[in-house]
C-alpha cells in the first residue's frame, strides 16, 4: 500500500511539473501579452494609407454647363440664338390637377397630359422662333416654352421664360 501511495505522489508531482512548464501566452510574447514586434496599444495606430504612396488631393470637377450666360438677363426678356429677345405678356398658365412649375431640360420626357391642344404653342413666330419639324411640336409649360417630340413626349429643346 506504501508503494502505491508513493507511486501516486510521484505521478502527481511529474504531472503538476509538466504542467507548469508548458508554453504560457503572457510567456511566449511577453510581460503583457503582446508580441515583441507590436507597438504598446497606446502608441499602435491604424493604417490610414495602406499602400504608402503619397495621397494626392483630387481636382475639383469640372464645371457643370448652364445656360447661356451673356451678363445680366433683361427683366422678361429670354435668350435666344444668341440675342435677348422679349417675352410675350399672355394670360396666367393654368397647370393640370397635380402638376406645378417645374424646370424641364432637354432629353426628359413630357408627361402625355401636356401632347395635347390646349398646350401647343403655334404663334412661335412671334417669339422670334423658328418652325417646330415634323413631328415636333412647341408646347407651353408655365413661362417656358418647349420644343417636344410629339411621338415620345421627349423634350428636345426649352426656352426659358419666352412668357411672363
Amino acid at each position: 500500500m506504501i508503494n502505491f501511495l508513493g507511486a501516486a505522489v510521484v505521478a502527481s508531482l511529474v504531472a503538476t511539473g509538466m504542467m507548469m512548464a508548458q508554453d504560457r501566452p503572457e510567456d511566449r510574447n511577453g510581460p503583457e501579452g503582446r508580441s515583441r514586434s507590436e507597438a504598446p496599444p497606446e502608441t499602435h495606430r491604424p493604417e490610414l494609407n495602406p499602400s504608402h504612396r503619397p495621397i494626392r488631393p483630387r481636382p475639383p470637377p469640372p464645371p457643370r454647363p448652364g445656360p447661356p450666360s451673356w451678363g445680366h438677363r433683361p427683366p422678361h426678356h429670354f435668350l435666344s440664338q444668341g440675342h435677348w429677345r422679349p417675352s410675350l405678356h399672355v394670360p396666367m398658365f393654368r397647370y393640370p390637377p397635380g402638376f406645378a412649375y417645374r424646370r424641364w431640360e432637354p432629353g426628359a420626357v413630357l408627361p402625355p397630359v401636356f401632347l395635347a391642344a390646349p398646350y401647343f404653342y403655334d404663334n412661335w413666330a412671334a417669339l422670334g422662333l423658328g418652325p417646330p419639324p415634323a413631328g415636333y411640336r412647341w408646347v407651353r409649360y408655365g413661362p417656358d416654352l418647349l420644343l417636344v417630340n410629339i411621338a415620345t413626349g421627349r423634350v428636345v429643346d426649352v426656352v426659358d421664360g419666352a412668357f411672363y
